[in-house]
């Protein structure tokens, strides 16, 4: 009888840990779907032991991070940047922060805010780029051998400066599959330039003027992008 007692209370207890185990699992996974800062605070005072709260304390940190460096972009100044850098130095947007506050730095001075050039400005500004292709992919070669003879400008709309060119494909890539009655009938090219924090590439598309250039910039702008007409 005794036996029987001891039996029972193991499977009451076995029963209330495998309905712990299920309550738990349900509310990581409604935390996951929220994906979540807020979300995932709840799960972590509701299960503060759980083996997810490692996964949920990064991920909170990874969504504030997110935020913030959309939120510096979106200024994009040299103050939003270095702010961004001091809260998160160790971000996996720091790299791309600093570059951008050295553009400005080699553009000469800071902007203000709401008035200055961006940082892919600044970068255009400061870059003395060789004599470069021109917007139409089949000329490329022979139209920048042309340029170095003749001293003939061309105009171009750059849309970012990143720390790799694998990373300014990658932005190409989404922006033309993003804006494809914008972008896609238009060759990117990729301008290196040197910072003192390493290589920088500077994502440039060709158009056929400068009226072009700022009719382009305008269009993109109404869908918040950082753009910038340059010639070179």
């Amino acid at each position: 009888m005794r036996n029987t007692g001891i039996c029972l209370v193991a499977i009451i207890l076995g029963t209330l840990g495998l309905a712990g185990c299920s309550h738990e699992s349900s509310d990581w996974k409604s935390a996951s779907a929220a994906d979540t800062a807020e979300a995932y605070q709840q799960f972590l005072q509701q299960h503060p032991k759980s083996a997810n709260a490692a996964q949920a304390q990064a991920r909170i940190q990874q969504i504030a991070e997110d935020r913030d460096w959309q939120g510096a972009a979106a200024a994009d100044t040299r103050d939003a940047y270095q702010q961004f850098i001091a809260q998160h130095p160790d971000s996996k947007w720091a790299q791309e922060a600093r570059i951008r506050i050295e553009n400005f730095a080699q553009a000469g001075a800071a902007p203000a805010a709401g008035h200055a050039p961006t940082a892919s400005a600044a970068s255009a500004a400061a870059a003395n780029p060789a004599p470069g292709p021109t917007p139409g992919a089949r000329h490329a070669h022979a139209s920048a051998g042309k340029l170095a003879s003749t001293g003939e400008r061309h105009h171009f709309v750059q849309l970012g400066a990143f720390h790799s060119k694998a990373r300014a494909e990658s932005e190409w890539k989404m922006l033309s599959a993003k804006y494809p009655a914008e972008l896609k009938s238009l060759t990117p090219h990729f301008v290196p330039g040197k910072s003192r924090s390493g290589p920088v590439y500077k994502l440039r598309v060709g158009v056929s003027s400068e009226s072009d250039a700022k009719g382009l910039c305008g269009r993109l702008k109404q869908h918040s992008l950082i753009c910038v007409p340059v010639t070179a």
